[in-house]
C-alpha cells in the first residue's frame, strides 16, 4: 500500500506538491474501523514543515496547535488504537506548512462485530446509542456529547464543552459556523455590552484558526466576515474601529494562499480597510 502512495508522489515536481495525508487501517487494511481496530496516519509533503489538524466530532471542531513536523524527506506518520470512546464519525483536515493536505478526511469508528440479531440503535439528540451483543457480552457505545471530553488523533485530550462560556469562546463558535457556511445578507455585527467588536472580530478568527489552512471557501467567507464587522462604525468600541489586527488577519491569508483569483480578492480586501 505504501510503495505505489510514494511513486505517484515522485512524479510530482516539489514546488508543484500538494501534501497528501492517508488514514490507514493498520489492523485491518482496506477496511472500515471498527472499535479495537489500529490507525496509522500518513503524511508526505515538503521537508521539514510543521504539521496541525482540525478534528470535528459531533459538532465540536478542535484546531490543533503544531503537533508534529515532516523530516528530511518530507514524511511523517502518527498511529495509536480506536476505543469504545472514539465511536462514532470523524472529520478531520491536515495542514503542512501553510498549505491544506489532501484530501480532507471523513470516516466513522463503528461497533466490534454483534452476535446475530444482537444489535439495535436509538438516538438522543444528535448522539447515536447502540447495544451490541457481543461474544464478550453486552457492549453499549455512545457518541459523546458536547459536553464530553475527545480525544484528537494526536492523542490529545480535546476537553467538552464548559456549561457557561465566555462571550470569546460563544462568539468563536458563531464565527466558526460562518466561515464554513457564509454570512448571509444580515452581515456580522459582534456586540458587547460596551459596543461592537469591529476589530476584535479578526483577532478572534485568527485565535480561532491559529496555524491551520482554510479552505478557499472558508478564506472568501471570512473576507464578508470581517467586511460586515466594520459596517456600522458608530456602535463600535473606540479602540475596535481601527483595523490593524483585521489587516494583519488578511496579510496572513494573503501570504498562505497560492490560488491566484483569491489573492486578488485578499488584497482588494487590504486596499478597502487601509482606504479607511
Amino acid at each position: 500500500m505504501r510503495i505505489p502512495f510514494i511513486l505517484v508522489l515522485a512524479m510530482v515536481p516539489a514546488v508543484a506538491q500538494v501534501p497528501l495525508v492517508r488514514l490507514v487501517n493498520a489492523s485491518r487494511p482496506g477496511s472500515d474501523f471498527r472499535v479495537g481496530d489500529r490507525f496509522e496516519i500518513q503524511i508526505i509533503a515538503a521537508p521539514n514543515q510543521p504539521i496541525s489538524v482540525r478534528t470535528s466530532r459531533q459538532g465540536r471542531t478542535d484546531w490543533s496547535p503544531v503537533i508534529g513536523s515532516t523530516d528530511s524527506a518530507g514524511r511523517w506518520s502518527t498511529g495509536g488504537q480506536f476505543e469504545k470512546r472514539d465511536f462514532g464519525g470523524w472529520s478531520e483536515m491536515w495542514t503542512v506548512g501553510d498549505k491544506l493536505a489532501s484530501p480532507a478526511i471523513q470516516f466513522a469508528v463503528n461497533t466490534p462485530p454483534c452476535l446475530p440479531g444482537g444489535q439495535n440503535f436509538a438516538q438522543s439528540g444528535p448522539n447515536m446509542i447502540v447495544n451490541c451483543e457481543t461474544s464478550e457480552g453486552l457492549q453499549t457505545f455512545v457518541t459523546p456529547a458536547l459536553s464530553d471530553p475527545f480525544r484528537a488523533p494526536d492523542g490529545r485530550l480535546v476537553n467538552g464543552r464548559p456549561e457557561t462560556q465566555t462571550q470569546s469562546q460563544y462568539y468563536s463558535e458563531i464565527l466558526q459556523h460562518l466561515m464554513a457556511t457564509g454570512i448571509g445578507p444580515a452581515g456580522v455585527h459582534l456586540q458587547t455590552s460596551q459596543g461592537g467588536l469591529g476589530d476584535g472580530t479578526a483577532e478572534l478568527i485568527s485565535n480561532l484558526i491559529g496555524v491551520n489552512a482554510l479552505t478557499e471557501d472558508e478564506t472568501r467567507n471570512s473576507l464578508a466576515i470581517v467586511r460586515s464587522s466594520f459596517e456600522m462604525p458608530e456602535t463600535m468600541l473606540p479602540s475596535a474601529r481601527e483595523p490593524s489586527r483585521t489587516l494583519l488577519l488578511l496579510r496572513h491569508l494573503r501570504d498562505i494562499t497560492g490560488e491566484s483569483n483569491l489573492k486578488r480578492e485578499i488584497e482588494e480586501t487590504i486596499a478597502y480597510f487601509q482606504a479607511r
